[in-house]
């Protein structure tokens, strides 16, 4: 029997999957305030088959585009809603290359705001925009914001013992330490964008 987790099956039914995607986009375009409110933090990922199953693949350059397209969407919708709300928030597209399967859009209020805009760390040799293959006629990414940072993964010494051990260890790009001396071992994994809409230019700032 074939394994239904598996991503090394061709994609196939380009047709169906852009319906899909356009379903996917309408589906989240409208921001659940009240869930918002509730929570502190509300996100759309990309939940399409193939490429959000336990083990998650990226789609090709072209339906990247596309998939960037409705987060773009998603992201202005999601904006005129919390400026229309008149509350402090924190909006972002969390756009990763080369691991776009994580692109998101992130929206948190309250107590909450201060830990996502403090969640990645900067990366300030990044290029300041993202890379030019994401760029398409379709939308403008110059008009947004953009901070880069690291896209990293952060592994606990007690956790490596399933994972390679010291092996595993020993590929940690760098080594930071908690309050309390713990190790922690950090794997750049490549970088994210964060994108926010530019904000509008009020007479007389």
């Amino acid at each position: 029997m074939a394994n239904p987790f598996s991503n090394r099956k061709k994609v196939r039914g380009w047709k169906r999957r852009l319906r899909e995607l356009e379903r996917f986009r309408r589906a989240h375009r409208e921001l659940d305030l009240d869930a918002l409110r509730r929570s502190g933090v509300v996100y759309v990922k990309l939940w399409l088959d193939p490429w959000s199953r336990l083990v998650p693949r990226d789609p090709p350059v072209w339906f990247r585009r596309r998939v960037l397209a409705a987060f773009l969407d998603v992201l202005r919708s999601w904006n005129r809603a919390l400026e229309a709300a008149g509350e402090p928030f924190y909006l972002r597209l969390w756009l990763f290359d080369p691991r776009f399967h994580r692109t998101q859009v992130v929206a948190a209020v309250g107590g909450r705001i201060a830990w996502y805009r403090n969640a990645f760390e900067p990366a300030p040799g990044a290029r300041p925009v993202p890379p030019p293959h994401l760029r398409d006629p379709a939308y403008d990414l110059a008009a947004l914001e953009w901070e880069p940072c690291l896209d990293t993964d952060v592994l606990l010494e007690e956790d490596a013992a399933d994972r390679g051990g010291l092996r595993i260890l020993r590929r940690a790009t760098r080594v930071k330490h908690t309050s309390r001396g713990q190790p922690l071992f950090l794997f750049d994994r490549g970088f994210v964008w964060l994108g926010k809409p530019a904000a509008p230019e009020r007479p007389g700032a």
